[in-house]
């Protein structure tokens, strides 16, 4: 309902307003009586008038959050060993219905009573060899070192060995805990740099704080980012149990949503908090923190940071991996100061790229990291807006910045804004996203613009049209190319994926044209392949929400396919690629297999006889193509399907542009093993000049006079 829209909207508002008042004026050291001063009344009011409309027209997750507080016996912030159950349902029901509990996550642990802990088990299964030794800080108090331990019990995965050390406490039922409770964990009597340096075994180490737990893979995806041996440290995002992220700046402690954007990438910082960090042990002889408590210091995170930028070591703030905090006060929050970045590339497509769905994605998504690694900042902005967090989260990982609609498009555009600045270059592709996004060169004139046509749009349609003999499709295609071309004369830089497409834009006027092709890796080896006999049937692959997949398929099942029946009724055809609609799975039967989309691949390329493509129109570089070069999967297709890729008709391709020829050669292909052979051996080479290490030189060469720039 729309109302429900507008009460979230307006919750959203006045909770984080309240919230980050109320926590950063205690950080700044205001007493907690600040919560009734009356700078609050007026959104106090607010938030009470919304809780209002949430009753008079049952907004069930309203109700659901409150039933929450009431249906816990224990809460996350307050300690059940020092305050009476009824204070504490009091105060929460209190701090939920002005808002102070709107951002907290159901999944966040109680703080409970120390008879229900010392009644609890933990039981980790140390390694004798570990990868990584855990080691927990900070000043041990029962309830929140019980969460503590046991979050890293059940998050830290079995992808790693590791090994768990703790201290020994002043407090006797910490101590009584650790010693009868907990089992697989290295108890030590002092809490030093010097003693963990005489008792970590493992590779990486990972200092916890004992008043924070992890999230899911938090160690793990930590781990990761050290894979770069440019990296000396990584650390996690440090959320506070009201669900607000923490951050520093000098001695001030400020509260943000921790979904924006801005601290959802992965990025290089000065330094880092005193504790959710890892390093390499390797770091731990050159240190000089042997006379540092960890039990109680704050400034472990500062020194390493000092110790490792005169090494020349980066240290990153790995957003993916989340500690949530209970007490901050023992804990130095997160300082995210970013050190000065590099030039940097905002791209700018239809959607956050998939690379294992379509070409397209793949190629805009090979771009960026060869990009990243010419030594470019790369930011990624979606059209569309939407974040997608299985492809947003992959982008993050390899280091990509993803800015998304934060709450809404407007919202999004007022970050972009925010950022030209230090933007110095936009790639764009497709000329719908360059008309869109226009208005930026309009606000920095400086801006560079490369206008990524990814296909000629207009051609595609061509094509189409002229098959098809649809006039509103030739006249949507006119009209495209006189955008296309309008786009390509403005810009400073236009990119084709093929020599052809480049002289057909030359040929029209446009001077500044550059080929930025498909990359492909080479996966297979002949001395590695499965044999001719082995293999079966025949593979088409593509997305079905692009028009030329679905004509191919379509004439490939209808027309071409009963011509190879008639000659061999036991070959099959397997249909693989996202987003199959109606009319692909209506062509299923005994012959005709549509797995719909599969993640990996590889296992259909090595098992299936020949690779089909029968393309009647389209445009580019096909990625179908490369992608069966990849694996050395021997092809017949059109010479649409094939163009601009350097291939030769019963060289390193079959090439058939009729239905009784495409068959023949289907049917020659098929029972031939030294032609096979001969047509897989040769396509292999023909990808050379599409690695990655070719692509490579091809963008430093674009961009030089970009790095160049001042």
């Amino acid at each position: 309902m729309k109302i429900y829209r507008w009460i979230d909207k307006y919750n959203y508002k006045v909770s984080i307003k309240i919230t980050k008042r109320y926590y950063t004026g205690i950080s700044k050291r205001r007493t907690k009586l600040y919560s009734l001063s009356p700078s609050f009344w007026g959104d106090y009011l607010l938030r009470l008038l919304l809780v209002f409309a949430s009753v008079i027209f049952v907004k069930k997750s309203a109700f659901k959050g409150f039933y929450n507080i009431i249906s816990r016996k224990f809460s996350p912030f307050f300690s059940s060993d020092t305050n009476p159950i009824i204070y504490i349902k009091t105060r929460d029901l209190i701090s939920a219905l002005f808002g102070y509990r709107y951002f907290v996550d159901e999944a966040t642990p109680d703080l409970l009573d120390r008879k229900i802990i010392l009644a609890e088990k933990i039981v980790f299964q140390r390694s004798e060899e570990p990868f990584i030794s855990v080691i927990v800080t900070g000043n041990y108090r029962l309830d929140s070192l019980y969460n503590c331990l046991k979050s890293l019990s059940d998050h830290i995965s079995e992808k790693h060995t590791f090994e768990v050390i703790v201290f020994k406490n002043q407090d006797h039922h910490v101590n009584s805990f650790l010693n009868n409770n907990v089992k697989g964990i290295i108890l030590l009597e002092t809490a030093s740099f010097a003693s963990i340096s005489e008792n970590a075994k493992g590779n990486l180490i990972y200092i916890q704080s004992s008043e924070a737990i992890i999230k899911k893979n938090c160690v793990e995806l930590l781990a990761e980012v050290l894979k770069n041996k440019d990296v000396g440290c990584a650390g996690a995002k440090h959320l506070h149990r009201n669900g607000l992220l923490i951050r520093t700046e000098g001695d001030t402690i400020f509260y943000e949503d921790s979904t924006h954007p801005e601290f959802n990438s992965q990025r290089e910082i000065t330094h880092y908090a005193s504790a959710n960090f890892i390093f390499h042990r390797d770091h731990l002889s050159n240190l000089n923190l042997s006379d540092i408590d960890l039990l109680s210091s704050v400034y472990i995170g500062d020194q390493i940071g000092q110790y490792l930028a005169g090494k020349n070591k980066k240290v990153i703030y790995q957003p993916l991996a989340e500690v949530v905090c209970y007490n901050i006060h023992q804990l130095k929050a997160q300082a995210l100061i970013e050190k000065p970045a590099q030039k940097t590339i905002l791209f700018i497509d239809d959607v956050i790229p998939t690379p294992d769905q379509d070409s397209g994605s793949n190629r805009i998504f090979k771009i960026m990291q060869l990009i990243k690694a010419l030594g470019f900042h790369v930011i990624f902005l979606p059209a569309n807006g939407e974040k997608k967090p299985r492809y947003s989260n992959q982008m993050i990982l390899e280091g990509f910045e993803v800015l998304y609609r934060f709450p809404n498009m407007r919202g999004l555009i007022k970050i972009l804004e925010g950022k030209l600045q230090d933007i110095d270059a936009v790639w764009l592709c497709k000329p719908h996203n360059n008309e869109q996004f226009k208005f930026l060169f309009e606000q920095e004139k400086d801006l560079f613009w490369i206008y990524d046509t990814i296909d000629l749009h207009f051609l595609r349609l061509q094509r189409e049209g002229n098959l098809s003999g649809d006039q509103s499709v030739i006249q949507a295609a006119n009209d495209v190319k006189q955008v296309e071309l309008n786009i390509a004369k403005r810009a400073s830089i236009t990119l084709a994926i093929t020599k052809d497409e480049k002289e057909v834009l030359e040929n029209e006027g446009i001077n500044n044209v550059e080929i930025i092709p498909n990359i492909h890796e080479i996966k297979t080896v002949t001395e590695s392949a499965v044999s001719f006999s082995l293999r079966n049937g025949l593979l088409f692959i593509g997305g079905y929400l692009h028009k030329p997949n679905i004509d191919a398929v379509q004439w490939l099942v209808k027309e071409i396919m009963p011509l190879v029946w008639a000659v061999d009724p036991q070959i099959t055809l397997t249909l693989l690629g996202s987003n199959p609609t109606d009319e692909i799975l209506a062509l299923r039967s005994d012959k005709v297999i549509v797995p719909g989309y599969i993640h990996d691949v590889s296992a259909y390329f090595y098992s299936n006889r020949i690779f089909v493509s029968p393309l009647r129109f389209g445009a580019g570089m096909k990625g179908k193509i490369g992608q069966s070069l990849e694996y050395g999967l021997p092809i017949v297709s059109t010479d649409i399907g094939v163009e601009g890729i350097g291939l030769t008709n019963g060289h390193d391709v079959m090439v058939a542009n009729d239905t009784k020829d495409f068959a023949e050669k289907i049917i020659q292909l098929y029972n031939s093993p030294d032609l096979w052979s001969n047509i897989r051996n040769n396509s292999i080479n023909a990808l050379k000049a599409y690695t990655p290490e070719v692509i490579k030189l091809q963008l430093e060469e674009l961009l030089r006079n970009l790095s160049n720039k001042k």
